[in-house]
């Protein structure tokens, strides 16, 4: 992993992510490596690509400890954290029971994103900070060093409801969705930028990314078959539904990729 984020640095990617997971369902072994340690051996090594979470689960830390963990590989990387949050899915309710985590119904956790981005900007930017809310609270913590990033790390939120879109119209910087249909792209995307008007935030000022799997694949003849291996070779993680990837051959991979992209929202960064 390390000498892949080296090789994307030397290529000239803008960042490199790290999924928030315990135990995958899609990892059948469990064999996975925890986001935020995995996260600080890559700043170290690394000197300009941006690293980033894709999402950190807000189920999982007391967003307290997530502000002094994120102020402290913001330092370590020299300002080059993107902070990606999340709530959860049904897919993760066992990942979250077998390590002794409640899953909460939508609403709740939709509150507990809200607070934790609140009591994250606060300890990154004032002095001391107090808190009481409806599931956390802290009294007159501190949080030395601040990030280096001023005011402080962009906040990226990854998921496709549409309260989840009300947040980031609220209060973040980024929207990170997986695996949704070209119509469902266009519909969020519309959604979000009625949200950005009613609170008069410009629109463009969000960052829109997707999430997925952009395989290549020298050995099929024809798109169709190329299709067909790549949906065996992926159908855990997909569920054989080809909106999840990107199929191409080596020779077409980046034009395809962007261009796909381009066809689904009206515009991308």
């Amino acid at each position: 992993m390390i000498e892949t984020a080296l090789e994307c640095e030397r290529l000239g990617y803008d960042s490199v992510w790290v999924y928030d997971h315990l135990s995958p369902f899609w990892i059948t072994s469990g064999y996975t490596l925890e986001c935020w340690t995995l996260l600080s051996a890559i700043a170290a090594r690394t000197k300009q690509i941006r690293i980033g979470s894709l999402v950190t689960n807000v189920n999982l830390r007391n967003p307290a400890l997530l502000a002094k963990m994120t102020s402290t590989l913001d330092n370590i990387s020299k300002g080059r954290l993107i902070l990606g949050l999340g709530i959860g899915d049904k897919l993760s309710r066992n990942e979250l029971h077998s390590y002794g985590y409640r899953f909460a119904p939508l609403s709740e956790r939709i509150d507990r994103l809200r607070e934790t981005i609140q009591i994250l900007k606060a300890l990154w930017t004032q002095e001391e900070t107090s808190f009481n809310g409806k599931h956390f609270q802290i009294s007159r913590a501190r949080n030395y060093p601040k990030p280096v990033q001023n005011p402080h790390p962009q906040i990226w939120i990854g998921g496709k409801h549409h309260m989840l879109q009300d947040v980031i119209a609220e209060t973040a910087d980024g929207w990170n969705y997986w695996g949704l249909k070209r119509s469902d792209l266009i519909e969020r995307e519309d959604y979000l930028q009625s949200k950005c008007i009613e609170r008069n935030r410009e629109f463009g000022n969000i960052v829109r990314s997707w999430t997925g799997t952009a395989p290549i694949d020298s050995k099929a003849k024809t798109q169709a078959e190329l299709v067909d291996r790549v949906r065996e070779g992926l159908l855990a993680q997909t569920d054989g539904r080809t909106d999840y990837f990107i199929a191409s051959f080596p020779e077409e991979a980046d034009s395809r990729v962007f261009q796909t992209f381009a066809d689904a929202v009206s515009s991308i960064v």
